[in-house]
This record gives structure tokens, sequence and C-alpha cells, in this order.
């Protein structure tokens, strides 16, 4: 046993890092205190001649490497911060476009929209409407800043197109804004060179230019859809560019037998406005209230033109949706709350059982959506309608 000891010395000399040997052998049990020792001793000149130059060797070694990491680090946080800065001014004048500096903008003249667009029947029958794409100042809420509005003949959201199935229409845009746009029919069966996506069908409506869109209504378009632009859509929808399509059925069809009948009608578009949250393009308090008497079957026409889905709730009442994206359901749905997500349309009708003088409020259910800018936590703003019931 004494000579394997004595011949596996030489060997153990070899070894790079004589500590670390000693401690492998004292944790494995092999070996002895006597053993060890003199391989211990046989390195010490190495040991002597590595340990000075070596340490401050690596000690240089790991001082440049943490200044490289200090200053690399610091570089990458500058570009970082760099880069969010401009990340967030981009995404900041995209959500509220309507928010930029304008020059010479008028004034809006009229404070709501949603009014019912006129048209001029042409000599072969066809409903002529004529559209003016213009920007103005728009007021969100009475005595508020203003702010800039992309807008159909002037008010958020545009003339409503209110036309029955089967007939010819005919609609002009003349644009009067400072860049291009185009309208898009959503949710219609319209020929591709009628449907308003510049680059797929048809050209931008440039500056002091006009284009007129000619189709038919179909049975199949019966119901509440929508028109938006479909040009810098980005900007333009989210400053108030959209308004109602709305299509009745053909009398005496099957779809006039179930459509929806009720004693008042009632339009909302839901949706974000130079840093508001608006319902036909103002916030509560200057929404328009939905005026109903006690018996009443109220008709509601909701549509997403918003960026944001909307859960919309209403107090005192339950709803039946009726139909989506313009098409009636099988069955009625019944809910007290419904996520308006964007592009879609609902139709939602409920009976006024309350008592005269009632008042319900209807308003969207993320309740950071229920203040104006400025506002605070103890005031009501934003996604808010009011039930009013007739005293």
């Amino acid at each position: 046993m004494a000579g394997r000891d004595s011949k596996s010395t030489p060997t153990l000399d070899l070894a790079p890092n004589p500590e670390v040997k000693l401690q492998t052998a004292n944790a494995n049990g092999k070996g002895s205190e006597p053993v060890v020792r003199p391989y211990y001793r046989t390195p010490q000149r190495r040991k002597s001649f590595i340990s000075p130059f070596g340490v401050i060797f690596v000690a240089v070694i790991v001082m440049i490497a943490l200044l490289s990491y200090g200053l690399g680090a610091t570089m990458t946080s500058n570009n970082g911060a760099s880069g969010t800065t401009s990340s967030t001014t981009t995404t900041g004048n995209m959500s509220n476009p309507s928010t930029a500096p304008a020059a010479n903008v008028p004034n809006a003249t009229q404070n709501y929209g949603n009014q019912l667009a006129k048209y001029v029947v042409d000599p072969d029958g066809a409903k002529h409407f004529t559209l003016t794409a213009q920007q103005v100042m728009w007021e969100p809420v009475k005595g508020s800043k203003r702010v800039l509005a992309w807008t159909i003949d002037g008010t958020v959201p545009g003339p409503m197109i209110h036309v029955t199935a089967g007939d010819h229409v005919r609609i002009t845009l003349i644009n009067h804004f400072p860049e291009g746009t185009a309208l898009h029919w959503h949710g219609l069966m319209v020929p591709s060179g009628a449907d308003g996506v510049p680059g797929v069908g048809m050209k931008p409506v440039l500056p002091g230019q006009s284009y007129t869109y000619d189709f038919t209504v179909h049975d199949q378009d019966v119901g509440t859809h929508w028109y938006h632009s479909h040009y810098d859509d980005i900007v333009q929808v989210p400053g108030g560019m959209y308004g109602a399509f709305i299509v009745d059925p053909r009398p005496g069809t099957p779809q006039a037998i179930q459509a929806i009948h009720a004693d008042v009608e009632a339009t909302m578009f839901v949706s974000e406005l130079g840093g508001y949250y608006v319902i036909n393009g103002k916030s509560f308090p200057d929404t328009q209230p939905i005026m109903v008497k006690h018996g009443q079957t109220v008709h509601i026409r909701l549509i997403g033109a918003s960026e944001m889905i909307h859960p919309m709730h209403l107090h005192g009442h339950f709803f039946n949706l009726v139909a989506e994206d313009g098409h009636m359901l099988p069955q009625p749905i019944q809910k007290d709350t419904l996520s308006v997500t964007p592009g879609d349309t609902y139709d939602i009708t409920f009976y006024a059982w309350a008592p005269p003088g009632s008042i319900y409020p209807f308003h969207c259910h993320i309740l950071a959506h229920l203040m104006n800018p400025g506002q605070t936590g103890s005031e009501m703003g934003g996604l808010i309608t009011l039930i009013e019931y007739a005293k």
C-alpha cells in the first residue's frame, strides 16, 4: 500500500492546482497527510511565480470587462430611452390625431351630428347623396377646448344615410381635406370599385377632387351598417370621419315582417376623439339623452367606431340583443352589458317599464372611460348617456 501511495505522488505533482487536488484527496478520503504535504511543498516556487502576476492580470481583465460593461449599458440605456421617447411620441400622435395643430380650420357650425342625409333623385331614379369631407374644430363638451375633427359635412358623426333594399344609390364625395381620402361602405355588398379602398379598386380622392360611388343596395344589406374613411384611416376615423348607413327591408318581404318595430329609435357611435371618450362625438354631460315614455319599446343601434372595446351597461333594465352586423339573430339574447368591439354594429331593444320621471345611465363599464380630460374620479364624463322618462 505504501509503495502505491509513493508512486502516486509524482502524478499529483503534475496537477495545475495543488490546492484543489488536496481538497479532492481529503474529500474522497484517500491518501494521508504525510503523503500530501510533500506534494504540496513541491510546487511552491511555481505558485509564488504565478500568484502575483496571475492575480494582477486577472484583476486587470476584470476591471476592463466591468468598465466595458458599464459603458455599454449606459449607451444602451440612452439609446433605449431615446427610442422609447420616439415611440411614445408616434403613438401619441396616432392615438390622438385630432389634437394636432390646425391652421385656418373653422369652428363647427353644428353642435351634433347623425342628422339624416339629404338626397336628390337623378333622372335614372338613383338616390344621389353629396357628402363633403372637411376639417372643423369640434367641441366634445360645451366650453371645453376644441379639437381638430376630420368630418363629413362638418359634424361627428357624419350624416346618416337611410335607404331601402333595392335602391340604386349614388354618393358623390367632395374632398376638402388637406390630404387624400376615401369612403368605405362597411358591411355592404358592393362592387370592388365602389368599396372605397385606395389601391384596391380605386385611387384616393385627392384634395380638391371628387369621386362618385355608384351601387345598388340588396336585400342582403338590410340592417345597421356604417361608412368610414379607408385612407389614412388611423387618423381620419378616430378623427370623426364616419356615419351610419341604415338599410330598411322592402315592404311586403319576409324581412319586413321580421324587422324591428319600436316606438323610439336611437343610433350611438362609441369612439374616442382628441383625448375624449365620445358617444356620437360628444362626452357627458353633453351626450344627447334618449327620451322615452313609460310603456314604449326602445331600439338602439350601437356602432363601434372606436380603437377600443367598450362594455356598455344599461342601469335598471335588461335589453335584448336582436341583431349583429345588420343580421338578425335566430333568437334574441338577454343582457344588461354588451361589449362593443371595433367595427361591429349591434341592434338592441328594451321595454321602458319604469315610472315617469325616472332616469337611468347607459355607460361604458371600463370606469376610466367615464372621465373627461382634467376630471377626477368624483366627476362624471366620457361614455355616459341617460335614459330619461317623460314626466
